[in-house]
């Protein structure tokens, strides 16, 4: 047997918080939704400032094929349905690719759910962010780009130290 994409999801989510505990030695405290039907999966409270980031959370474990090969390449795609986005001040999208093992986090990235009508390749029934892992790569995903746990959790602190009244 192989695990469902759900069981791939909560591992995932179960892996961002801890390494988000661990990356922000503990500044920043996870809650998460007991009914998730808003399509929010972790708030993620910040114990200096009191504020908080809410974040919906896609997994991925591997990249896409390249063109006309069984070989995979760097890009990695997301779907998010339009249904579950929140256009809230302070949700994001974390959009993660993890190894094979679902052990580690190769890649993230954190996008404003605002941003996401105006980056994602729209469908008829959700918006698909299709992101290189290439520390190289220049596309439009790349200012969103996380390559370590550490990078995203000063990334969520930064939010969280910008006064909500503000915004």
């Amino acid at each position: 047997m192989t695990l469902s994409p759900t069981q791939t999801g909560v591992i995932g989510e179960n892996l961002l918080v801890n390494a988000i505990m661990k990356a922000s030695d503990g500044r920043l405290s996870p809650f998460q939704p007991v009914a998730d039907d808003d399509g929010l999966d972790v708030l993620f409270f910040d114990k200096v400032t009191g504020n908080s980031v809410a974040i919906q959370l896609k997994c991925r474990t591997v990249t896409k094929c390249k063109p006309n090969s069984d070989e995979r390449g760097n890009v990695v795609d997301f779907h998010v349905r339009m249904a579950t986005i929140n256009y809230a001040r302070r949700a994001y999208l974390v959009a993660a690719l993890f190894n094979e093992e679902l052990t580690n986090f190769v890649c993230t990235w954190l996008i404003p759910m605002e941003r996401l009508p105006d980056i994602g390749n729209k469908k008829p029934d959700k918006f698909v962010i299709c992101a290189s892992k290439s520390s190289d790569s220049t596309d439009k995903y790349t200012s969103f780009r996380y390559m370590t746990t550490e990078e995203l959790a000063k990334r969520i602190i930064a939010i969280c130290e910008i006064d909500p009244a503000k915004t």
